[in-house]
C-alpha cells in the first residue's frame, strides 16, 4: 500500500510540473487568430431555411460586427446602437421569408448612415440582376430625368434625353421610391443615395423583364412605354475601364471609369505618350465608383516629380481589459508618402471631374489631388464614402460588410459623410441636357481657355 501511495503522488508531482509550461506567444495569437472569421470579398455561405434562432443569431452578429468594428460610430452621435438592435429582434422573428428578413437586416443596417455598411441577399438573388434599362436617369432639379437612351429598338425612340419619368412599374415614381427602394438603401450622403437610386436600384434588374413607364416631355405631353431590361456582364461597372480622346485645342480627355482592376494603370501608361505632348489633361472620374486605391496613385504619380500624400487613415483598436480603466478604446493613425518613379511626367494644367458618384477610391484619388494642388475640381461633390469594408457571413447565406478604416486628408479635413467639395461647382440642368451638353466638360474647357 505504501508502495501504491508514493507511486501516485510521484505521478500527480510530475503532472504538476508537466502542466507549468511556458507561455507560448505565438502559439496563443495563433489560437485567437483562429477564432475570428475571415471572409474575403465575393464569397457567399451556403444557403439554408432559417429558423427563429438563426434569424436572433443573424441580428445579433450584424450587431456585434458593427459594435466592435465600425469605425464611424462619431458621425451618427445620436444613434442608441444597443437599444435599435433591441427594437429590431421583434422584426426579425416576424419575417416569414429569408428575403423579408434580408431586408429588415438592410433597414437593420441603414441606422448607420454608411456607403460601405451594408447587407448584401445571398448569391442566389443576385442573379435577378443581369439586366438593366436601356436608358439612364439622374436627379436633375428635383425631377428623374432621361440623360441617355442606349435602346436599339425602334419603338423606343421616341424616349429623348431631358424627359421626366412619371411613374415606374405603373406607380408614380417617387412614391415607387419610398416604398421600395429607400428602406433598403445604404448611403453615406444625399448626393451618395440619389447616384445610387437611379444608378443602380430602379434600373436593374432580370435580363427580359419588362417594365411600364410613363414619360413627361418638355410639353407637358405624356408617352407610356414599357421598357425591356438587357443583359448587363456586370451592373456595377457598366462603362469601359477608360476611355481617351483628344478635344479641340489639343486637350486630352481621359475618362477613368474605376480602380477596381489593375489594368487601369497599364492602360494609362499605353496611353502616356499620347497625353504627354496635348496642352492640358482633363481627368474625369464621374463615374467611377472606387476599387484599388494604389492603381488611382499610380496615375497621380505621372503629374508631379515629387514625393505626395495619399492622405491618412485612422483605425479603432479595443482593449477588453482597459474597460476596468474606462480607457478602452484608443485610435491608430497612419499614412505614407507616394514617390513618383516611372520616369513620367506631365506637367502641364489638369482638371479633375467628379459627381456624387465619385466614389470610395475615388475619392481618395481626388482628395490626393487636391492635396497635391495639382488642378482644379470641376463637378458636383463626392459621394463622402470611403474606407476598408470587413465582411462577415450572416446564416441562411447572406453577406454584411462593416466599414472599418476612416480615412480623411493628410491636412486632417475630413470628407465622409460630407462629400468632397469641388473647386468650381457645377451640376447638369434639364435644358442642357436636353440641348446634348455636358455642362461640367463645358465649364472645365472654358477654365483651361482661361489658363492661355
Amino acid at each position: 500500500m505504501k508502495h501504491t501511495f508514493l507511486a501516485a503522488a510521484a505521478l500527480a508531482v510530475t503532472t504538476l510540473a508537466a502542466a507549468q509550461r511556458s507561455f507560448d506567444s505565438t502559439a496563443y495569437t495563433r489560437f485567437y487568430i483562429n477564432r475570428w472569421e475571415n471572409m474575403q470579398y465575393g464569397a457567399f455561405p451556403k444557403e439554408t431555411a432559417l429558423t427563429t434562432e438563426d434569424k436572433i443569431a443573424g441580428l445579433s452578429k450584424c450587431w456585434a460586427e458593427a459594435r466592435y468594428n465600425f469605425a464611424n460610430f462619431d458621425l451618427v452621435p445620436h444613434l442608441n446602437w444597443d437599444s435599435v438592435y433591441t427594437a429590431y429582434i421583434p422584426k426579425v422573428v416576424a419575417t416569414g421569408s429569408n428575403a423579408e428578413y434580408y431586408n429588415v437586416l438592410r433597414n437593420f443596417y441603414q441606422h448607420l448612415r454608411d456607403g460601405h455598411t451594408a447587407i448584401s441577399l445571398p448569391r442566389s438573388h443576385y442573379a435577378d440582376m443581369n439586366g438593366t434599362l436601356p436608358i439612364e436617369l439622374r436627379w436633375v432639379e428635383g425631377k428623374v430625368i432621361v440623360t441617355h437612351n442606349t435602346s436599339v429598338r425602334k419603338e423606343d425612340a421616341a424616349i429623348r434625353p431631358g424627359m421626366e419619368v412619371v411613374s415606374f412599374a405603373s406607380v408614380p415614381i417617387l412614391e415607387y421610391i419610398q416604398k421600395n427602394i429607400s428602406p433598403v438603401l445604404n448611403f453615406s450622403t444625399v448626393q451618395d443615395s440619389t447616384e445610387r437610386i437611379y444608378r443602380q436600384y430602379l434600373p436593374i434588374g432580370k435580363a427580359g423583364s419588362e417594365v411600364s413607364m410613363v414619360f413627361r416631355d418638355p410639353s407637358g405631353k405624356q408617352l407610356a412605354k414599357t421598357l425591356k431590361r438587357v443583359p448587363v456582364e456586370n451592373y456595377l461597372q457598366p462603362y469601359p475601364l477608360i476611355d481617351f480622346k483628344i478635344l479641340k485645342g489639343n486637350i486630352a480627355y481621359l475618362q477613368i471609369n474605376s480602380f477596381n482592376d489593375g489594368k487601369v494603370v497599364h492602360l494609362f501608361d499605353s496611353l502616356f505618350a499620347s497625353i504627354a505632348p496635348t496642352t492640358a489633361l482633363i481627368i474625369d472620374i464621374r463615374n467611377n465608383g472606387g476599387g484599388n486605391g494604389n492603381n488611382g496613385f499610380e496615375v497621380l504619380g505621372c503629374l508631379t516629380d515629387k514625393p505626395f500624400y495619399p492622405g491618412k487613415t485612422v483605425l479603432r483598436k479595443y482593449m477588453p481589459l482597459a474597460r476596468t480603466w474606462n480607457s478602452a478604446e484608443s485610435t491608430e493613425i497612419g499614412g505614407f508618402d507616394w514617390k513618383p518613379y516611372k520616369g513620367k511626367l506631365y506637367s502641364k494644367p489638369v482638371v479633375l471631374l467628379t459627381s456624387g458618384y465619385t466614389y470610395s477610391a475615388a475619392e481618395d484619388f481626388t482628395a490626393t489631388f487636391k492635396t497635391m494642388n495639382r488642378g482644379k475640381v470641376i463637378g458636383a461633390p463626392t459621394g463622402g464614402s470611403t474606407g476598408q469594408p470587413m465582411f462577415f457571413s450572416i446564416p441562411g447565406g447572406g453577406v454584411g460588410y462593416v466599414c472599418a478604416k476612416r480615412d480623411f486628408f493628410s491636412n486632417g479635413e475630413e470628407f465622409v459623410g460630407v462629400g468632397i467639395q469641388p473647386d468650381i461647382p457645377v451640376v447638369p440642368t434639364v435644358k442642357g441636357i436636353r440641348e446634348g451638353k455636358d455642362k461640367v466638360l463645358d465649364a472645365a474647357l472654358q477654365y483651361l481657355h482661361t489658363l492661355k
